[in-house]
């Protein structure tokens, strides 16, 4: 069953790129068609291994490859980086918290949904990797994207312990068992201990 999934996967992939759409399109639309239950867990199973220890970082890698800070040389294209950021930030993060407050939400968790929702993460280096490859992205843009899907993700967790993990309740301390012999159960009526 697994050659016959890879075989499938690589079938998808090779018929969106042929069609003119990224190849990762196909092995979406894949999975998203495969049944559910015993089988979905088997192949998630055989693949996560594999996808997580050697196909993610190999990912990441070509990403980095791809990224060249050097192109990023002029106190015009850092301001250029510093503007994506903040709009970045503005559009997602800050539009998130205010959608949040729209329906009623407490001014807290508001602040927390902005803060997780502003993270880019893998989709973003997806996406920019499709656009450098086919062309509509140049080296310098898909740099300053990049820093921006970095810096995103990496201010997502301190953001929010900043405005909500900080606040969380915590469990109350177990007070120590004390220690020597257990001590002797009063007689309870009717015989029991």
């Amino acid at each position: 069953m697994t050659a016959l999934v890879l075989m499938l996967l690589m079938l998808a992939a090779w018929f969106t790129d042929h069609v003119g759409i990224y190849a990762v399109f196909g092995a979406f639309i894949l999975g998203a068609a495969m049944p559910r239950g015993v089988f979905a867990d088997r192949i998630r199973q055989a693949f996560e291994p594999l996808t997580t220890h050697l196909l993610l970082p190999l990912f990441f890698v070509f990403s980095g490859l791809n990224t060249q800070i050097g192109l990023v040389n002029s106190v015009y294209l850092w301001g250029i980086a510093l503007l994506v950021l903040v709009v970045s930030v503005l559009g997602k993060g800050v539009a998130c918290w205010f959608a949040a407050r729209l329906n009623k939400e407490p001014q807290r968790e508001a602040l927390a949904l902005g803060s997780l929702m502003n993270a880019r993460g893998l989709m973003e280096l997806i996406l920019l990797n499709i656009g450098l490859q086919a062309g509509l992205i140049t080296p310098t843009l898909f740099t300053i994207l990049v820093f921006m899907a970095i810096a995103t993700t990496l201010m997502a967790t301190p953001l929010f312990e900043f405005v909500y993990g900080r606040f969380r309740p915590r469990p109350a301390p177990t007070a120590p068992a004390p220690e020597g012999p257990a001590p002797e159960l009063a007689e309870l009526p009717g015989g029991g201990r």
